[in-house]
């Protein structure tokens, strides 16, 4: 197959169920900006349950990478990953906080969701220069999701 595409299906496994869940990740977060700014309680919650059992195929890919040998950097990322799923887990399902209208907690909450969102962008990249780029371009969808979620929202008075 003489295709610049060839590259997109992975030889193993675990890369592409990796790649399927990175681009669910992001995807299912821009879906729940959409579903806040339209105030859809039902379809948040939903899009939220949805995204926190990516949990499971994560966990599977990191122990199968964890036991080939992947770098220690990839496995790091991992870990950032499984941090920041942790806290969301905490805050917004069992402690049931609302912590975004905390800037004490919201800015090292986006903190560590980015250094997330930038870890699966990384194992991509450590999968195939190509993967790397189509789960980047899932995170700027995920901006432009944010992005929107923010416009038209006025400044509340300090």
């Amino acid at each position: 197959m003489n295709s610049q595409f060839s590259n997109l299906i992975p030889l193993d496994v675990f890369d592409l169920v990796f790649v399927i869940t990175a681009l669910a990740f992001n995807l299912l977060i821009a879906a729940l900006f959409i579903a806040s700014k339209k105030m859809h309680l039902k379809l948040m919650r939903a899009f939220g349950i949805a995204w926190l059992s990516l949990a499971i195929p994560l966990g599977l890919v990191f122990t199968h990478y964890l036991l080939v040998g992947r770098d220690v950097r990839v496995l790091l990322y991992f870990g950032g990953v499984f941090v920041y799923m942790i806290v969301e887990l905490l805050l917004d399902y069992v402690l049931k906080i609302e912590f975004r209208n905390r800037p004490s907690l919201h800015i090292p909450y986006i903190i560590l969701e980015y250094i997330a969102l930038f870890g699966l962008i990384g194992i991509s990249f450590s999968i195939d220069r190509t993967w790397g780029y189509i789960v980047s371009i899932s995170f700027w969808v995920l901006v432009a999701s944010l992005i929107y979620l923010y416009l038209g929202k006025k400044k509340r008075a300090a």
